[in-house]
């Protein structure tokens, strides 16, 4: 419901048609400003049906994509932990449209933001991460009437750019093994903790012991980029990694500057030595969690039980990995051919008999 107070007195609001309307409740009580609310609206709507004139108050308010980007950091701030990434692409985005109305949106006008992303040389991942941005904007700005469900079904039509490369760069057993030997002691278990939970590097850098429980094997995630909770079992290798690890009563985190006590903001220099010394190029932090969940498509765990352990919220995100286990398809027919030794030696003999005749 559009209520709000300025000062002491109440105000309603009201977005028909892609058009906010505001008019003072002349109030200091919510309940009487909601009952006013109510009438105010079934008003507000006949009049702009039969064309009445609107009274100075209710003069309408066009929003501008500005204004909603405030708003809708000002939602995303403590609900998303992709909240500060989302500031880089908001101001990429009002670079383009700031001043446009919402109501104004046309489908045409995120087709040429795409195609000038594309002429700057700029990947197609990239613009349909802006696009994707900007749909969810509208989605949220609809939730809030300040747009109507005709301008939300326009803006949905926009479809992404074919051609998007999915990364998926992820390591071998080798190069796992030297990686894991090249990293200084600070970082050899935080890699060791990606590579068997795939865990994403801001969950690992901001694990608490609370959350890591020793004796059941397993670590809580409460607050996931996706807002659910997530249980991640602890194997062998990770059990024996985080045990030795000394825990500082100052400390509540997991892996910690031994200088500051406070937990690392980022690895970027340390994990990218790392990798200069053990020979490995062209990957990333994040290609940890692809080389976890490539592994055990691999070993023949099942895409349903990774995308638990990934925490995606759809099977799709997953879908990803499938064609590894494609692989490992020929791998597994073979092992019949040792079980065929009765009558592999018959084909064999019917070979011999028609080749000679």
């Amino acid at each position: 419901m559009g209520i709000y107070r300025q000062g002491k007195i109440y105000w309603v609001n009201k977005c028909v048609d892609g058009v906010r309307y505001y008019k003072s409740a002349e109030t200091t009580s919510k309940m009487e400003a909601k009952a006013f609310y109510e009438t105010w609206v079934v008003e507000l709507k006949e009049q702009i049906k039969t064309g009445k004139p609107i009274i100075k108050e209710q003069a309408p308010e066009r929003i501008t994509f500005s204004e909603l980007s405030i708003k809708y950091l000002e939602f995303t701030a403590g609900r998303l932990k992709s909240h500060d990434r989302l500031k880089s692409f908001t101001n990429t985005l009002n670079k383009y449209f700031a001043k446009k109305r919402l109501t104004d949106f046309t489908v045409l006008d995120i087709e040429n933001m795409q195609s000038d992303i594309i002429k700057r040389n700029l990947s197609v991942s990239y613009a349909n991460r802006l696009t994707a941005i900007l749909k969810r904007m509208f989605k949220k700005a609809a939730e809030w009437e300040l747009i109507d469900e005709n301008i939300l079904k326009r803006i949905r039509t926009a479809k992404l750019l074919k051609g998007e490369i999915k990364r998926l760069r992820y390591l071998t057993d080798d190069e796992q093994e030297r990686l894991i030997s090249a990293c200084s002691k600070e970082i050899r278990p935080i890699i060791i903790t990606a590579l068997n939970t795939g865990m994403r590097k801001s969950e690992i850098l901001n694990l608490t012991w609370d959350r890591v429980d020793l004796k059941n094997k397993v670590i809580l995630l409460d607050i996931t980029k996706n807002g659910e909770r997530r249980e991640i079992p602890i194997n062998n290798t990770l059990l024996n990694t985080l045990s030795v690890i000394t825990r500082h009563i100052k400390c509540e985190y997991v892996f910690y500057n031994k200088e500051t006590l406070k937990p690392y903001y980022d690895i970027k220099k340390s994990f990218a030595t790392a990798l200069k010394k053990a020979h490995i190029i062209d990957f990333h932090f994040h290609d940890l969690r692809h080389t976890f969940a490539s592994s055990l498509v691999m070993e023949g765990i099942d895409l349903a039980t990774i995308q638990k352990l990934l925490g995606h919220k759809t099977i799709n995100m997953t879908l990803r990995y499938a064609h590894l286990s494609n692989v490992h398809l020929k791998d597994a027919v073979n092992v019949l051919d040792k079980n065929k030794k009765c009558y592999n030696s018959v084909i064999t003999k019917k070979n011999d008999i028609l080749s000679n005749s």
